[in-house]
């Protein structure tokens, strides 16, 4: 069995078409196309639908991309070790949007001067998306708001916390939080988000009533939206920074101030396992990165 054929079968997964992993793996649609004609020789089965168009994975196809992931990723470890360097390889990251301004871009500078030779691949999503991708494999480690519930074999650990303010137009200064709230059109955060979630809760919990005008999930559209008159919004500390600052009026969210919480995602060890020197690695930089006014959390 080819390993190279593998990777080809996981790209075609992630991509969803022939075509589109020939252009991942850096070879011609036939190509691809033959060297799932061999990986299915090799193992003695089918994993394509081909009446369909393009073919899709089957069932059984879609069975064993779990081993598929682990067998590549003990290669590229393998690999790894022999060269004496445990920073090579390849990292498949997840990011919610709003840890994607400032924290992350930091984060990977300093992940890449550490790593010259790892190979990064960033993929942006909602947190409970990007979950479900770690869960399967598809990526090594995602950055996610922190939920009370845990998919199980998954674990989190701690980068950051930070305040939730409320923002409306400089216009609108000099009422309180809560009067602003109920008063201002209000531009939500998509309930679907992980910070949108506990945006939802808090508003709930204390009784603020809201006239809900719209639900984004960019935090740049809101942002924007508040800062040219048009609502008022609850946003991430750390997301109303440099220009758009000036732009709107930033009070505190709550009494105390509700808090967000941001993690690392991976899927969890084996018992006497040892931990991926690449998500160690990562983890250090995202706290190292944090600057107030979110605080680094440690294990």
């Amino acid at each position: 069995m080819n390993l190279r054929h593998l990777e080809t079968l996981l790209a075609i997964a992630e991509t969803g078409s022939f075509a589109a992993a020939a252009d991942r793996v850096g070879v011609t649609q036939s190509a691809v196309s033959m060297q799932m004609r061999a990986l299915e020789e090799a193992l003695g089965a089918s994993l394509f639908d081909r009446a369909r168009r393009p073919p899709a994975l089957n069932d059984l196809g879609r069975g064993l991309l779990p081993l598929a992931r682990d067998v590549v990723r003990a290669a590229e470890d393998l690999t790894a070790a022999a060269a004496g360097a445990t920073l090579r390889g390849r990292l498949r990251f997840g990011v919610i949007p709003t840890a994607a301004i400032g924290l992350v871009p930091d984060a990977l500078i300093r992940l890449a001067a550490r790593a010259p030779d790892l190979q990064i691949r960033v993929e942006s999503g909602l947190s409970i998306d990007l979950a479900r991708r770690v869960s399967q494999g598809v990526l090594d480690a995602a950055l996610v708001t922190e939920t009370a519930r845990l998919e199980r074999g998954l674990v989190v650990r701690p980068v950051l916390e930070e305040p939730l303010l409320v923002v409306a137009p400089r216009s609108a200064a000099g009422p309180p939080a809560r009067t602003l709230l109920r008063r201002l059109p209000f531009v939500r955060f998509n309930r679907r988000t992980g910070v949108g979630r506990v945006i939802d809760a808090a508003l709930r919990r204390d009784r603020i009533a809201v006239t809900e005008t719209m639900e984004l999930d960019s935090i740049e559209a809101i942002l924007a939206m508040v800062g040219r008159g048009l609502g008022v919004a609850v946003a991430p500390a750390g997301s109303v920074v440099g220009p758009v600052a000036e732009t709107v009026h930033a009070l505190p969210f709550g009494d105390p101030p509700v808090l967000r919480r941001v993690g690392l995602l991976e899927r969890e060890r084996p018992a006497g396992g040892d931990p991926n020197p690449v998500t160690v690695a990562l983890l250090d930089v995202l706290r190292a990165s944090v600057t107030p006014p979110a605080v680094a959390v440690g294990d």
